[in-house]
C-alpha cells in the first residue's frame, strides 16, 4: 500500500528499498509535495519549492547567527556550503525540511515563544528523528 492511495497502516507502507523507516511528518510533507508536483512528475516545480526552502533556511540561520553575534565571515561560509546546497537543490532530502523547522524553533525559543517553538521542534522531529540530537541531555 502507498500513503498517497490512502494507506495509513505503517506496516504496509513500502518503497523500492523496503519498508518505510521515516516518521509520519516526513510521509505527510512529502505526500503534499507529491500532490503539488503533479504526482512527482514536475521535478522543476519541486526544485523551485526546495529553492524557496533553501533560501528561507539560510535566512533563519543568518538570523540566529546575528542574534549570537557571530562574525559576518561565518555567514559567507554558510552561503558557500556545498553540503547544504546539495541537500536542498540536488537530492531534495528530508534533512533540509527538518533542519528548517528545527532552526525556526530555535529562533522562536530565543524570542521566548516557547509553545510555538515547541510545536515547530516537534514537527521537525516528525520529519527526521536526528533532530532529537539538538535537545539537551
Amino acid at each position: 500500500g502507498v500513503f498517497v492511495d490512502g494507506e495509513l497502516d505503517y506496516r504496509n507502507l513500502r518503497g523500492g528499498t523496503g519498508p518505510l523507516v521515516y516518521p509520519a511528518g516526513f510521509v505527510y510533507i512529502y505526500g503534499i509535495l507529491y500532490k503539488i508536483t503533479s504526482n512527482g512528475t514536475n521535478i522543476l516545480l519541486a526544485q523551485y519549492i526546495f529553492a524557496g526552502l533553501y533560501i528561507l533556511t539560510q535566512a533563519v540561520v543568518f538570523y540566529l547567527y546575528a542574534r549570537a553575534e557571530m562574525p559576518p565571515a561565518l555567514m559567507v561560509a554558510l552561503t558557500l556550503s556545498k553540503r547544504v546546497h546539495s541537500i536542498f537543490m540536488l537530492r531534495l532530502f528530508n534533512d533540509g525540511i527538518a533542519s528548517l523547522l528545527a532552526f525556526l524553533s530555535f529562533a522562536l525559543f530565543i524570542n521566548q515563544k516557547w509553545k510555538l517553538g515547541s510545536f515547530f521542534y516537534s514537527v521537525a522531529v516528525s520529519v527526521k528523528m536526528n533532530i532529537l540530537l539538538f535537545a539537551p541531555a
